[in-house]
């Protein structure tokens, strides 16, 4: 039995940190308001922790030594990226084909959904850490004996075998400490640690308020909708398969990608 606080909440999305710390300021306001001073003490644990968070990815995103200018990096990337479509294609193209009201297929259909809940070319396109993070979680996900039929119903294993080769390398060579040490590594783990730390906030405020009560509702609702409100909108991008974009934490807008 999985209890983590991710299965718990399976509804909330992977916020980037910009759009966390608005979250958490608003939750802050929030909280004083209602004289939560654990919570207030909770969100602004959450929000120096992302703070710091914006600075590794900017520090991250600004190499060009060990990335953009890696050759190596670049040709294994050519090969990771046909594999990736193929994975895609492959199944789309095994849903496609099958008779209406085919079980397999339906499976299939989902397991796509899934694993490419923005399209393919949201991983592909991708920077090559974010393109490394999702193609982990995809071969993670599809391993699941859940999908063990699909997998070889629709003839996956010897892509997923080959896509697990290509990504030790991908990884070996994109973990090539940046010149101040800074590893993909360190960012990983300070992305997650701010998931968690979200997740914390809500876990908190339901155990403070835990009944179905109107007084209950109204202060879930309070403490919540920040958090609830931005998980909105990250869904909106996810259902039209759009790359979330983070937010400038000060005014809320939308950042620019190049």
């Amino acid at each position: 039995m999985d209890v983590s606080l991710s299965e718990l909440f399976p509804g909330i999305y992977n916020f980037t940190p910009g759009r966390r710390i608005l979250s958490m300021r608003q939750v802050k306001t929030a909280a004083l308001a209602a004289n939560e001073t654990a919570l207030v003490a909770h969100a602004e644990a959450c929000i120096t922790h992302d703070q710091h968070t914006l600075v590794l990815d900017a520090q991250w995103n600004a190499r060009t030594t060990t990335t953009i200018g890696n050759p190596e990096l670049r040709d294994v990337d050519i090969i990771l990226d046909p594999l990736v479509t193929s994975l895609r294609d492959t199944i789309d193209g095994q849903v496609r084909g099958s008779k209406p009201g085919d079980a397999l297929a339906e499976l299939g259909a989902q397991l796509l959904i899934v694993l490419f809940p923005q399209g393919v070319s949201a991983v592909t396109h991708a920077t090559y850490a974010d393109e490394a993070a999702e193609v982990e979680r995809i071969i993670v996900e599809i391993k699941k004996p859940e999908w063990g039929a699909v997998v070889v119903g629709f003839g996956l294993a010897r892509i997923v075998e080959r896509m697990q080769e290509v990504i030790l390398k991908y990884r070996q060579l994109l973990e090539a400490p940046a010149p101040a040490g800074l590893k993909f590594s360190d960012v990983k783990a300070a992305r997650a640690q701010g998931q968690s730390l979200l997740l914390q906030t809500l876990a908190m405020v339901l155990a403070k308020y835990p009944s179905d009560s109107e007084a209950d509702k109204a202060g879930r609702e309070a403490l919540m909708g920040p958090i609830l409100r931005q998980n909105e909108a990250i869904g909106q991008y996810l259902k039209s398969r759009r790359t979330v974009p983070d937010v400038n934490p000060d005014t809320g807008e939308e950042a620019i990608t190049p």
